[in-house]
């Protein structure tokens, strides 16, 4: 539980205060890697990472975490039919209507397992 809440705090908290999701790379002081993929949060990894945070008892990081992607998707980036393979800081997305975000499901089946 430990490393989940590591993540939580470092690469969803500190990255836009949460409110994108979890990005892909952070460096302990709070840099981001300067690539591509580092910079970015995959959609369906942060779906995933959810998931396992609700499987171990971490209900307010998996729901943090969840937020953000919502709000991404839902309310400031207008991507409700094409959610995209991963998005970066600035709101810049790649690869819209892409499957791993369908990993959402894993939250549900989280719950339904406890």
């Amino acid at each position: 539980d430990s490393a989940l809440n590591m993540i939580y705090s470092h690469n969803v908290q500190q990255f836009y205060a949460g409110q994108l999701g979890a990005v892909n790379g952070m460096y302990p002081n709070g840099d981001l890697p300067k690539n591509e993929q580092g910079e970015e949060v995959w959609i369906g990894t942060s779906y995933m990472l959810a998931a396992h945070m609700l499987l171990r008892g971490l209900d307010d990081q998996a729901w943090g975490t969840a937020f953000g992607l919502y709000q991404q998707v839902y309310e400031t980036g207008g991507l409700w039919f094409r959610t995209p393979e991963a998005w970066n800081g600035a709101g810049d997305f790649r690869a819209s209507m892409y499957m791993r975000p369908l990993a959402i499901w894993a939250m549900e089946t989280a719950l339904a397992r406890r």
